[in-house]
C-alpha cells in the first residue's frame, strides 16, 4: 500500500471510529470506562510499575483522569505528554496533581513546561490512546505520530486502551508504526504478540545464519 493510500485508509478508520463513538449512549460509555479502569488496575503490570505515563483524556476518548488519581493514591510518579514546538515530538513531564496542567496545543491539558522530564522508563507502563486498535498490537492514532516516535524509545510496556466497540482483528500498519504490548477493553485484556513474534523471528533468522557459517 501506497503512502497516500495508507493515509486515506486511516483517515477512514478516524472517522468510522468517531462515528461509533459519538452514537454511544453517555451510560454505556461510563460503564465501558469503569470496565477498562478496573482491568487496568487489576493487572500486575500496573502493580509492579513505579511510573504511569498517561494522556489526559478529553471528549470520545477513553477516561484516564480517574487512573491518574489512582497511580498518585497508590504512590506512583505519573508522567504526561507535552508537545515540543515546531516538531513532531513530545517529552513526558512527571505531574503531581491535575493544578500541573494547562491547555496546550490543539486544546489538550499539558503539563506546564518547566516541570521536570521523565527520562528513565525501565519501570513504567505507558497507556496509549487509539481510535482504532487491532488483535496484533497495531493502532490508528490521530495521525501525527507523536505516540510512535515516543513508543520507539521506551522501555517499559505499552498498553493499549479501547472500547471493545473500536477494536478490529487486523489494520494495516505503517513501516514506523510502533505496536503496543497489550491491550485492554471493556470485555477483555489482550496479550498483543507482533513485536515479539518479530523479535523471535529475527532471533531464528540471525541463528540459522550463524549455524550456516558454522557447517561452512
Amino acid at each position: 500500500m501506497s503512502k497516500i493510500d495508507l493515509r486515506i485508509y486511516k483517515k477512514e478508520i478516524r472517522a468510522q471510529m468517531r462515528r461509533i463513538r459519538r452514537e454511544m449512549p453517555p451510560e454505556i460509555v461510563q460503564k465501558k470506562d469503569q470496565a477498562i479502569y478496573e482491568r487496568l488496575i487489576s493487572m500486575e503490570q500496573y502493580r509492579r510499575a513505579k511510573t504511569i505515563v498517561i494522556y489526559v483524556s478529553k471528549e470520545l476518548e477513553v477516561d484516564t483522569r480517574r487512573l491518574m488519581e489512582k497511580a498518585w493514591e497508590d504512590g506512583k510518579k505519573v508522567a504526561a505528554p507535552r508537545c515540543v514546538e515546531n516538531t513532531r515530538l513530545m517529552n513526558m513531564h512527571l505531574i503531581t496533581s491535575m493544578d500541573d496542567l494547562q491547555e496546550g496545543a490543539y486544546g489538550i491539558l499539558e503539563p506546564k513546561e518547566s516541570l521536570p522530564i521523565l527520562e528513565d522508563t525501565k519501570n513504567a507502563v505507558c497507556i496509549v490512546p487509539a481510535f482504532c486498535n487491532d488483535y496484533r498490537g497495531y493502532r490508528v492514532g490521530y495521525g501525527g505520530g507523536y505516540y510512535d516516535r515516543y513508543l520507539s524509545g521506551f522501555q517499559g510496556v505499552k498498553i493499549g486502551v479501547n472500547y471493545s466497540d473500536c477494536v478490529r482483528p487486523r489494520l494495516i500498519g505503517g513501516r514506523y508504526d510502533v505496536p503496543i504490548d497489550v491491550l485492554v477493553t471493556d470485555r477483555y485484556i489482550r496479550r498483543c504478540c507482533m513485536q515479539k513474534c518479530t523479535a523471535a523471528k529475527r532471533r531464528r533468522k540471525g541463528k540459522e545464519t550463524s549455524d550456516e557459517k558454522r557447517k561452512g
